[in-house]
């Protein structure tokens, strides 16, 4: 499996939490929040099979990912 579709995955996976967080309520809580963003950096580390990569940046991504998805449920 590719890492762009990989990426692909967890962000899908995220955008679906978000989605059914976003329809109970429009205000995610930091906590919510912040479980989501576990979730899909887990999801990611998972996609590689545990092996190599960087949890920080996993993390990271994750946490830019979800920020987005998040803001624009807003919009």
């Amino acid at each position: 499996m590719s890492v762009t579709s990989t990426a692909s995955k967890s962000a899908t996976k995220s955008s679906q939490k978000a989605r059914k967080t976003q329809s109970k309520s429009v205000n995610v809580s930091p906590e919510e929040r912040r479980q989501m963003i576990e979730e899909s950096a887990y999801f990611r580390a998972q996609q590689r099979q545990f092996q190599g990569g960087d949890p920080v940046a996993d993390w990271l991504t994750s946490e830019q990912e979800v920020d987005e998805l998040l803001s624009q449920s807003t919009h």
